[in-house]
């Protein structure tokens, strides 16, 4: 009965992989016009509200079971290269051609999107120590907190946002896998999608959070509040990150579908969809697009992409240099009992 149970939540999880990248794909095909586009300016921080957690959440779950023995480690490995080769190719490519504004060409200090690479191999590390200590969601909200109070910036190695989004790596690790849950979300499924539409008229009608809060790379030094209760905002950010989280989940179906099977994909889509979007940007593809319908447009682009990125053709592609066979690579580890 476990095992089903396990395999029912393998699922849904793997369902919510696919939502969420294709909500990121699309919010970041939006992105470059939300300062001329009301509409898109909406849309993308409704997203922002709970993509970046849902998927930190995700890793979380998907950490079960993580140790430090061969296959730990091999996982590690393959985190490590993925970030070193992809660091490379991205700053290689922004140097030559992108020419984005702000860009630190630096192992230390991650390009965009792979900042996710660098703090995921950190949360599996950190994962390790935590799952030893009382009550470990709220110690690491705590740190949430804390980091934002250092008087450096929180861009380098990833330092800030590692911390920022522990709380949701650990709760997705902690996530019951019970099918209760399955019968919790179906029952309040109507009222959240509700909640989700409200949210989004809210944001719509001229609610603004500042950017910075949602990203989790900025000290609060850095977004204007060196109040020594600012800490409260980030709570106060924690709890809408949480609610539209929960919105999120309660809307993302059970069954085995299509989408599962794409789930199983979405490290291509992520790797290589900033490649597609900065090379449209660059040249200069989004000069004259602002209305609706052309934030409709790019939202079905974004779609697009996403779809290609995650099928068969494109995996066999990839696979051979973003998962490399390191098993020439022996490790001497212990078995532990």
């Amino acid at each position: 009965m476990e095992t089903d149970r396990r395999s029912l939540t393998d699922v849904y999880f793997l369902n919510v992989k696919y939502l969420l990248i294709l909500l990121v794909v699309s919010a970041n095909a939006i992105e470059p016009i939300i300062p001329r586009s009301g509409f898109a300016n909406a849309l993308y921080e409704s997203i922002y509200l709970f993509h970046i957690p849902m998927f930190v959440m995700v890793m979380g779950y998907l950490a079960k079971g993580s140790r430090w023995d061969r296959k730990g480690l091999a996982f590690f490995r393959t985190i490590a290269w993925q970030y070193l080769l992809f660091q490379t190719v991205y700053s290689l490519v922004d140097m030559f051609y992108f020419h984005a504004k702000g860009v630190v060409y630096s192992f230390f200090m991650p390009y965009s999107l792979l900042w996710f690479l660098f703090s995921h191999w950190i949360w599996r590390a950190m994962l390790l120590g935590f799952k030893n200590i009382p009550h470990p969601v709220f110690v690491s909200v705590l740190l949430g907190i804390a980091v934002g109070y250092l008087p450096w910036t929180g861009g380098w190695l990833s330092f800030s946002r590692t911390f920022v989004f522990f709380p949701f790596f650990l709760a997705g690790y902690y996530f019951p896998v019970e099918a209760k849950w399955k019968e919790w979300m179906r029952r309040w499924r109507v009222a959240a999608a509700l909640a989700g539409l409200a949210m989004l008229a809210f944001l719509a009608a001229g609610f603004r959070l500042n950017p910075g809060w949602l990203y989790g790379n900025m000290t609060f030094g850095e977004l204007r509040h060196p109040e020594w209760y600012a800490g409260l905002y980030r709570l106060g950010v924690y709890a809408l990150e949480a609610a539209a989280s929960l919105v999120f989940l309660m809307l993302v179906p059970w069954r085995r579908g299509v989408m599962t099977e794409w789930g199983k994909r979405t490290v291509y889509v992520y790797l290589f969809q900033g490649l597609a979007i900065k090379a449209c940007i660059a040249a200069g593809l989004y000069r004259y697009l602002a209305s609706p319908w052309e934030t409709v447009l790019l939202l079905a682009a974004g779609f697009g992409l996403t779809w290609s990125l995650s099928q068969r053709w494109w995996e066999s592609f990839a696979k051979p240099w973003v998962e490399p066979d390191f098993s020439f690579i022996k490790f001497s580890v212990k078995k532990t009992p």
